[in-house]
């Protein structure tokens, strides 16, 4: 019924394979919190709390609640200092990018944070919320999927991932994207 939250509540899961290479394929990760606004997205009672005491119904059944112009400036602003962070850990320049694949949180973030990060024009932005919405942690092994699938030309190029969510958490990485399937 909360209009700040009502649009998280998609559902997918996604895994990424590793596997061993001759060439590092993964550069550096860009993570950590914003512990200043980590109430910004909160879960009222906590899971700890719920889980603790599951017979008291005056607890109620956990509730996310968010704080939505918090999280976008956040999101907007600081999470596009991360994805310029990892770009430079990477040694690369965003002309060397093929691909940016964020967290699908909403589109206007997406656009922000290319717009922010000044990413070139023609770099592929992942969008998959349009047709998944927002799947929490599987949204960024989603979007890759599909951006793949819509881009193979994509394939073994360089994509800048940016995950970011409760507790005003982040992290970011360049990595090759995988090559086309035989």
């Amino acid at each position: 019924n909360d209009r700040a939250t009502a649009f998280i509540f998609a559902d997918g899961a996604g895994a990424v394979v590793i596997g061993q290479s001759k060439e590092a394929g993964i550069g550096p990760t860009v993570w950590g919190s914003t512990a200043e606004n980590r109430d910004a997205i909160l879960l009222t009672p906590s899971y700890l709390e719920y889980k603790k005491n599951p017979g008291k119904l005056d607890l109620g059944w956990p509730n996310i609640s968010q704080q939505g112009q918090t999280v976008f400036r956040w999101a907007v602003y600081e999470v596009a200092q991360v994805g310029k962070k990892a770009i430079e850990a990477a040694g690369i320049q965003p002309s060397d990018l093929g691909a940016f694949i964020p967290h699908q949180a909403n589109e206007r973030i997406i656009d922000s944070l290319a717009k922010s990060m000044e990413l070139p024009e023609g770099i592929v932005i992942a969008r998959d919320i349009q047709t998944t919405g927002n799947t929490s942690a599987a949204s960024i092994p989603l979007a890759m999927d599909r951006v793949l699938a819509e881009n193979p030309e994509l394939s073994g190029k360089l994509a800048l991932l940016i995950g970011f969510g409760a507790g005003l958490v982040y992290a970011s990485q360049v990595v090759e994207l995988p090559p086309k399937e035989k």
